[in-house]
C-alpha cells in the first residue's frame, strides 16, 4: 500500500502484527532489519522487521511519550521523568548509558550532524561533544 493510494489491508495482506508491549504514544523505530519499540510503561522490545519475531525485550523503567531515535549505532529513549536511556542498536539488549535532565521529556529528540537536541518540559538542550557554551 502506498501513501495516498488504495490497497488491501485485510488479514490476508498483513505480513505480521504485534500486540504485546506496543506503545500507544511513541512511534516504532526501524534500524536495518530490526524494529525497536518502547511502550508507554518502559518496556523495550526488539522485533525482526521481516517476520515480527521477537529478538529481545526488557524494561528500562519510567513512562514514555517521546519516540526513540537512532544515531551513531545507538538508540535514545527519553522518559517523561527526564531520564535518557541509551541502548545498543542490535540483537542483544545492552544499556550503554543513562543520563537525567531536570523536567521530563514529552517530545522526541532530534539529531543534526553530531548534535543531539532534547526538549524537556521547560528547556531545549543541544548536546554535542567538543562544544562549549550554556544552555
Amino acid at each position: 500500500m502506498r501513501v495516498g493510494g488504495q490497497g488491501d489491508v485485510t488479514d490476508t495482506h498483513v505480513a505480521w502484527k504485534a500486540d504485546r508491549n506496543v506503545p500507544r504514544t511513541s512511534s516504532p523505530l526501524l534500524v536495518d532489519d530490526l524494529v525497536f519499540m518502547v511502550s508507554d510503561e518502559g518496556a523495550v522490545t526488539c522485533l525482526e522487521a521481516a517476520t515480527g519475531a521477537p529478538v529481545w525485550k526488557d524494561r528500562i523503567g519510567g513512562n514514555y511519550a517521546a519516540s526513540p531515535i537512532y544515531a551513531d549505532g545507538r538508540i535514545y529513549c527519553c522518559s517523561q521523568q527526564g531520564k535518557t536511556t541509551v541502548l545498543k542498536a542490535g540483537r542483544t539488549f545492552e544499556v550503554l548509558a543513562t543520563n537525567t535532565l531536570e523536567s521530563g521529556f514529552m517530545a522526541s529528540p532530534a539529531v543534526s550532524g553530531n548534535a543531539l537536541f532534547l526538549r524537556t518540559k521547560t528547556d531545549l538542550y543541544r548536546i554535542e561533544s567538543g562544544v562549549s557554551g550554556g544552555k
